[in-house]
């Protein structure tokens, strides 16, 4: 009976042993590890919006040589239109640069003395709400599809990796933008932050900016040919 016993808890511990989870040896090799992911997808990103730029301006230098024929000009201008309404071609115009960024007088960081990716959304929101023509965040343009996220300290914008300080540019009726956004009655939580915690919320009027065309991709769920 005891030797049966015996056997028993043997294989019971064997069991035991060979299920355990092997622990890592060096727990920073998976952190590492993770990070060179990251770098690398990163890297692959960038390298995919430069193809999607090449490719933007071949089609525009095809597009310019098919508006030299009379059939297919109108079609070559009505498309130009349609992108420029979403957000595939350059803007240009008058506006303001909206500077956003953490502050830099309070010794230990809190919720409120630091930029967040709510406080672009609200932003963002309120010049669509005045008419903005076309709004960029550190370079990336904002479009219909736009997602503004935050995963710890770095906010994703069209899903790139972004950091504060942001530099918002919003081209439209700058008389207007710049009273509505100078005005504390509005987007009160900035203002407020602003005056007492030091963040940085600076609206700058400015001529001629140059807004770059989304380089992205949109996801189609639903299409129809028009005729």
């Amino acid at each position: 009976m005891l030797v049966i016993l015996g056997i028993g808890i043997g294989l019971l511990i064997t069991a035991q042993w060979r299920t355990q989870t092997l622990r890592v040896s060096n727990p920073v090799t998976p952190y590492v590890a993770l990070e060179d992911t990251r770098d690398n997808l990163t890297d692959e990103q960038y390298s995919f919006k430069g193809q999607i730029t090449s490719l933007q301006s071949q089609i525009k230098d095809d597009q310019e040589k098919l508006k030299k024929y009379s059939q297919s000009k109108k079609k070559v201008e009505e498309l130009e239109l349609y992108k420029n309404q979403v957000g595939l071609t350059d803007k240009q115009g008058n506006g303001i640069v909206i500077t956003l960024d953490d502050s830099k007088s309070q010794s230990i960081a809190s919720v409120d003395s630091i930029t967040h990716a709510a406080d672009i959304r609200d932003i963002v929101n309120f010049a669509w709400s005045l008419g903005a023509e076309a709004i960029s965040i550190n370079g990336e343009r904002i479009v219909l599809n736009t997602s503004i996220d935050c995963i710890v300290n770095t906010v994703l914008i069209n899903s790139t990796k972004t950091s504060a300080p942001f530099t918002i540019s919003i081209i439209g009726d700058q008389e207007r933008l710049e009273k509505e956004f100078n005005n504390k009655d509005n987007l009160k939580d900035l203002h407020k932050r602003a005056d007492t915690e030091g963040i940085i919320f600076e609206i700058s009027p400015t001529r001629n900016i140059i807004i770059p065309a989304f380089d992205g991709s949109f996801p189609i769920k639903f299409a129809k040919i028009k005729e």
